[in-house]
């Protein structure tokens, strides 16, 4: 005698399929397959033409004051010094974040935040983005307060932040090294950190070693976007891929 609560095995294949076609799975389905376009959009980097509100808000900023400074002296004030300095302030941390030294500099850090900004706010939302960025770009403040030698200026601290994320978000994800090299960002990231911290450290023995850039920002932010992802991740806060 055959149990009633057994699967019939002698289903036909259209049989089968309407086991399936219920409201749950259909939703199911549906998350299923924009999760997939989701993650093959964050692998491929397809952000060019997908500008996402905080990003172009914040590249909005950064040019608007990058113009300024040219008939304002705003880096003199607003540059970022390290606390030893008589010209240190507390709200250099901020204003340091929305100043460049020049235009290669400005140009290079809002590629860097268009390219992978985007990809980061259309995961974790507008809200959180902005929480990382900030967040990244105090602690990058925090470490050339106390490590860096003389002002310092741009966005790229809050952008190491930020690429710090994909270690959980998207480790596996492909780049272009300077738009040649393909890698995994994760291996662009660790390599990234090792050199910041080498010429971090070796520009406290001689500042010419450090070729004016700020490594230790670098890593501040790195650390910072780092413990945040993670705090995130733990608490299933954010997407991963």
């Amino acid at each position: 005698m055959k149990n009633k609560n057994e699967y019939n095995f002698d289903l036909k294949g259209k049989e089968i399929k309407k086991i399936f076609r219920t409201p749950e799975y259909e939703e199911y389905k549906e998350k299923k397959k924009k999760t997939q376009k989701k993650k093959e959009k964050i692998y491929k980097f397809t952000s060019i033409g997908n500008s996402t509100n905080a990003v172009r808000s914040l590249i909005l900023i950064n040019v608007i004051l990058f113009i300024i400074s040219y008939f304002i002296p705003l880096v003199t004030q607003y540059a970022l010094y390290p606390v030893s300095s008589p010209n240190f302030m507390f709200y250099q941390v901020l204003t340091t974040m929305f100043l460049h030294g020049g235009l290669l500099h400005l140009v290079l850090n809002m590629i860097m935040l268009w390219s992978f900004g985007n990809q980061i706010e259309n995961v974790i939302g507008t809200k959180k983005f902005l929480q990382l960025y900030f967040l990244s770009g105090l602690v990058s403040s925090l470490l050339w307060m106390f490590l860096g030698i003389g002002p310092a200026v741009g966005a790229s601290g809050a952008l190491s932040g930020l690429l710090a994320a994909y270690l959980f978000i998207a480790p596996e994800a492909k780049v272009m090294f300077f738009f040649v090299i393909p890698m995994k960002i994760k291996n662009l990231i660790y390599g990234f950190g090792a050199f910041s911290l080498v010429f971090g450290l070796l520009s406290l023995i001689n500042p010419t070693f450090g070729f004016g850039v700020g490594h230790f920002a670098h890593l501040g932010g790195l650390i910072g976007g780092y413990l945040i992802a993670n705090y995130w991740v733990k608490r299933n806060q954010i997407q991963t891929f």
